[in-house]
């Protein structure tokens, strides 16, 4: 499986009460060229709301070898794409990843208590064949393209007369959007011999909206398509339309003898019983832009090359480029109410049949990400003790590894229960607050 940063798009969402319920935008799909068969195995999302602007940012992993590949992305007037970085992911994902540890053991009676611790062109033209053009430029190795259209049937011979073709089941999706007034962005990459992964792409709209449409993330997934979206806004978010469910650290059991959790289990059996439908709220807390920010902008001035941004031939450099992306990120949201609200499921092909509505939840309290065990089974480690298994720091405590890819981490332990910082290579400059300060300082020498 490869790995392919491109884009999905959306432009949706309340951020919080006080925003203004605008259009509602939309998520693309991939269409592969007509000789070609890949599939798409799931995404990484984030998207921030601010009153504003929107802007969504999307990863994806896919099954096979395309040799080009288009996403067609419904839209409400006109977007702002730019260029981003998977670094931006990799800081978010460790920077937010649940923690979870065992129960703690009272080893303080044998004297060992070890502890862990670009915007788009103006002016309409013709396309011909009932599509308008909006707005067309390239965005480092993407074309994309703005368009518009009355007429669906007009779209898909657009699609197809640039070597596209719209799957059946997609094309009845394509009238919907075009009957509800969409126009439609389309991004072409054209990847070069032995290149497996290509820059993720931001898309930005004015204002905010209530909904994240995913019909068109049909076009291209398989029976199931797991999804992780990280929400920045003023406060918690929650799906309005969609079941969702919040692991309570009283459900979980630890086991001693496998080191790990049931945290795995409790999220797999609901994402079973909804039918493919749930969300799980992983976390949701305030948010400091100073721990993701500050690694982020010394990774991009000192180590250009390993940052992801910059490099293209005449464009702005890796520090430029990485301040830009992070001014989307953070929009107009007050940094005092910065929030950041961690969501997955496993949808299925049914649930792509419905737009996600998502909105200000009820309860704007924390959904803790640090969770202690308090129930076990199995044999516990005796004393003299120590810290055993797997921990992580991350940009806000975050852990890597336990429960492999479900957003969660087990620290098995001893006396008192924590975990090393398990970022690789130049993330690891984000295990701490005292580190990141340093930093700071080194980089505005």
């Amino acid at each position: 499986m490869k790995l392919l940063r491109a884009l999905v798009l959306s432009l949706p969402f309340l951020a919080a009460p006080v925003l203004h319920a605008g259009d509602t935008q939309a998520c693309g799909g991939c269409i592969v060229s007509q000789s070609e068969s890949t599939q798409v195995t799931g995404h990484r999302m984030i998207l921030s709301i601010s009153q504003q602007q929107t802007t969504l940012w999307d990863q994806i992993t896919y099954a096979g070898d395309p040799s080009s590949f288009a996403w067609v992305l419904p839209i409400k007037g006109q977007v702002e794409v730019g260029l981003s970085s998977d670094a931006l992911f990799s800081t978010l994902e460790e920077s937010t990843r649940v923690q979870i540890n065992s129960p703690t053991i009272d080893c303080s009676f044998c004297g060992s208590n070890g502890q862990g611790g670009a915007g788009g062109t103006g002016g309409a033209n013709n396309g011909g064949g009932g599509v308008v053009i909006i707005a067309e430029e390239v965005v480092g190795p993407y074309a994309t393209v703005q368009l518009s259209s009355q007429d669906p049937n007009a779209l898909a011979t657009w699609l197809t007369t640039n070597g596209y073709n719209v799957p059946a089941d997609i094309q009845p999706v394509i009238d919907t959007y075009v009957q509800e007034g969409f126009n439609f962005l389309a991004l072409k990459l054209v990847p070069g011999q032995g290149i497996d992964s290509m820059r993720p792409v931001r898309v930005t709209s004015d204002g905010a909206s209530l909904s994240l449409p995913l019909r068109m993330v049909a076009a291209g997934t398989g029976a199931k398509t797991p999804i992780n979206l990280w929400v920045l806004g003023e406060g918690r978010y929650e799906p309005k339309n969609f079941p969702h469910f919040v692991i309570k650290q009283a459900d979980l059991v630890w086991n001693w003898d496998t080191q790990s959790s049931n945290y795995k289990e409790l999220r797999q059996n609901a994402f079973d019983a909804s039918g493919g439908k749930a969300w799980l709220i992983e976390a949701s807390e305030s948010f400091s832009s100073f721990y993701l920010e500050e690694g982020l902008l010394y990774l991009a001035e000192n180590n250009p090359s390993e940052s992801g941004y910059g490099g293209e031939p005449g464009g702005p450099t890796a520090l430029e480029e990485c301040q830009a992306d992070l001014d989307k990120l953070y929009g107009s949201i007050p940094k005092a109410s910065q929030w950041v609200t961690r969501m997955s499921a496993e949808l299925t092909r049914p649930a792509l049949a419905a737009d996600l509505v998502v909105g200000a939840a009820a309860d704007q309290s924390t959904v803790a990400r640090f969770l202690t065990v308090n129930k076990s089974v199995g044999t516990a480690p005796s004393c003299p003790c120590g810290p055993i298994g797997e921990g992580g720091g991350g940009a806000m405590g975050g852990a890597n590894g336990g429960n492999g890819g479900n957003g969660a981490s087990d620290s098995g332990g001893g006396c008192a229960v924590g975990g090393a910082s398990s970022l690789p290579g130049a993330l690891t400059l984000f295990g701490g607050a005292a580190l990141v300060s340093a930093l700071r300082r080194r980089r505005r020498r």
